[in-house]
């Protein structure tokens, strides 16, 4: 599923270690956080809903008692004053002007008929509708829709006379406070409409107050909802249901002895907005903390790796020869002890590679000096014979002057060779200080190209161009790197001897996309590649691996340094020669140069352009 390198790499193992180990903690404790936040506000908001019901039908239950205890009281006055039907009359008629909750008082014998009442229109007539009181106590009949358009129940208490039971009185008791009290509960701060209601309901599940009044006046049945199930079941208590409107959350209270229900209703969006609100704020603080974590974590795992990759690259570069790296490892533990010993090792390697070096100059001095030596015996072995003859044709007066002119020729042409010799040999052993400036590579191989255009029609050989649409910008000394360009198409045509084609291709590498610690430094950077293919005979694979060596050549008037000096001028610009041959088919000399600055074009698209160039001095090999 992952890459083996990000499976078994030190710094992500040791970085998603760190990060679990760091954040996890924070979400456990961030789970149980909400869980618990939100069961609390979930209860705190049904606590709270439930005690405003519970106060809501304490209100109502004593709005019920104290019309009972007036109407009882009544009841007593009219037991304890022995009057005239008049006198009753206008005793009721003022209790009825001086309680508002009142709205008629009627006088009741034993079978049910008024005798008696504060209604002023109709007559008096038999109430078959009132449950009478058998025991004594006083009896509440249903809530109904009185003329008024307000509900009201009816409270019926036994009457006596001179400790006889005598009959009833029956009382009307308006509902229109309870109405206002379910209309002024707030369920909250910034209540609005539609945030929820306060509502009552009978002991059957009819609604007898709503803020809605046309439900009650339909007498809503309750029965079948939740709530109303709930209602039947339970005294009081809380419950979140589902229903017509969504998800809600309700409350509710019996007022005793009545058993009518007091709900407190709101959706549960509303009732749980602390709770979302808190949920939102604990997941963006769990956020916020496990990415802190996350932070520390990897702040933590850089701080611990860094060093040891320090160490692994540094080992890697010694193990390539890059002893001048230094190991850079901070503090005082056994990373920085350890880093003090690699430096150390790289130091002491150093010095005896110094040494090595040193020894293996002498060796090449003295390998120079025995090949130079060789090199200019023949010269000066030709010049001493021609010198003599020279001194003969010039001793003896008859001499043929032409043969002594030819002498001296030959003298002069020995001597510029052993010239060639020494300056090949110092130019190798002591190169010249590169001069780079900025050039189009493109530009400064078709002036090579050009002056090679008179060898490459001599010797029948083609030379195709196929260079990178656009700039291709090095830094370089002119002059060496024309050398390097030099050297090679002249070994170029000299393998093909009998013409060929000669490839000439350049193009921008980008820098190697590797993860490696130890990159080198063609791989860095984007470089520039300049490649020469020919079509000669190629070289033989035993050979392949020796052509770079100095003085080592298959020509019989090369030098053997020609390619060697190209390497050593390549190498100095930050770059460098590769070369892949197949016997009978061709060799190709790849050289990278490190690119300036970053090139627009494209990959070239246009058609191979076809030139041919001159000789100019160089070595060859």
């Amino acid at each position: 599923m992952f890459p083996r390198k990000l499976r078994e790499g030190l710094w992500p193992r040791l970085l998603v270690s760190h990060i679990a180990l760091a954040t996890i903690p924070v979400l456990i404790v961030g789970l149980l956080l909400l869980a618990t936040a939100r069961r609390s506000i979930e209860d705190t908001v049904a606590d709270g809903n439930l005690e405003v019901a519970r106060r809501a039908s304490n209100e109502i239950r004593l709005y019920i008692e104290q019309a009972r205890r007036v109407i009882d009281q009544a009841a007593d006055n009219m037991d304890m004053i022995d009057a005239t039907d008049a006198v009753y009359q206008k005793l009721i008629d003022n209790l009825v002007i001086r309680q508002d909750f009142l709205s008629e008082l009627s006088v009741l014998d034993l079978a049910g008929r008024e005798k008696l009442t504060t209604r002023l229109e109709g007559p008096l007539r038999a109430r078959p509708d009132l449950e009478l009181p058998e025991d004594g106590d006083p009896t509440v009949s249903p809530v109904f829709i009185s003329d008024d358009g307000l509900p009201a129940v009816t409270i019926s208490v036994p009457v006596r006379r001179l400790g006889e039971h005598s009959g009833y009185l029956a009382a009307r008791v308006n509902l229109k406070d309870m109405w206002d009290l379910v209309d002024n509960i707030k369920l909250g701060e910034g209540q609005r409409e539609g945030f929820g209601n306060a509502y009552v309901a009978s002991g059957n599940g009819r609604l007898i107050a709503h803020p809605e009044r046309d439900r009650v006046y339909r007498q809503d049945d309750l029965s079948g909802s939740p709530v109303g199930t709930a209602l039947s079941e339970r005294q009081s208590g809380a419950l979140v249901y589902t229903g017509p409107a969504g998800e809600m959350a309700a409350a509710f209270a019996t007022v005793e002895p009545l058993g009518w229900k007091v709900v407190i209703e709101q959706p549960a969006a509303s009732a749980f907005a602390r709770s979302r609100d808190m949920i939102l704020g604990i997941s963006v603080l769990m956020a916020i903390s496990a990415a802190v974590a996350s932070l520390i974590g990897i702040l933590v795992v850089r701080k611990i790796v860094r060093p040891i990759y320090e160490l692994v690259r540094g080992a890697q570069l010694f193990a390539q020869g890059r002893l001048t790296h230094t190991i850079e490892t901070p503090g005082h533990g056994e990373l920085t002890a350890l880093a003090r010993e690699f430096n150390q090792m790289a130091r002491e390697l150093m010095e005896k590679e110094r040494r090595l070096k040193q020894a293996e100059r002498l060796a090449t001095l003295s390998k120079f000096a025995t090949i130079l030596s060789h090199e200019i015996r023949n010269p000066l072995n030709s010049m001493i014979i021609n010198l003599r003859i020279l001194k003969r044709d010039m001793e003896n007066q008859n001499g043929d002057q032409q043969n002594r002119g030819g002498h001296y020729e030959k003298v002069i042409s020995e001597i510029w060779r052993i010239d060639s010799l020494v300056e090949n040999f110092l130019n190798y052993a002591r190169p010249p200080e590169l001069a780079p400036y900025p050039h189009d590579i493109n530009v400064i191989l078709d002036e090579v190209i050009a002056i090679h255009q008179g060898t490459a029609q001599e010797r029948g050989v083609r030379i195709i161009t196929r260079f990178r649409d656009g700039e291709l910008m090095v830094s370089v000394d002119i002059n060496q790197i024309k050398q390097v360009f030099l050297n090679i198409m002249l070994n170029a045509f000299d393998a093909m001897e009998h013409g060929g084609t000669l490839t000439i291709s350049t193009e921008r590498a980008p820098p190697r996309n590797s993860s490696d610690l130890t990159l080198e430094a063609v791989g860095e950077v984007p470089h520039v590649i300049i490649k020469f293919e020919d079509t000669g005979r190629g070289i033989d694979p035993d050979r392949l691996d020796r052509i770079f060596e100095v003085y080592y050549t298959s020509k019989s008037t090369g030098t053997g340094l020609g390619l060697p000096i190209a390497q050593q001028i390549a190498e100095k610009h930050g770059g460098g020669i590769s070369v892949e041959s197949t016997p009978g088919e061709g060799t190709a000399f790849t050289l990278a140069l490190p690119a300036l600055g970053a090139d627009a074009a494209g990959p070239s698209t246009g058609q191979p352009s076809e030139t041919t160039g001159t000789e100019q001095p160089g070595q060859r090999d």
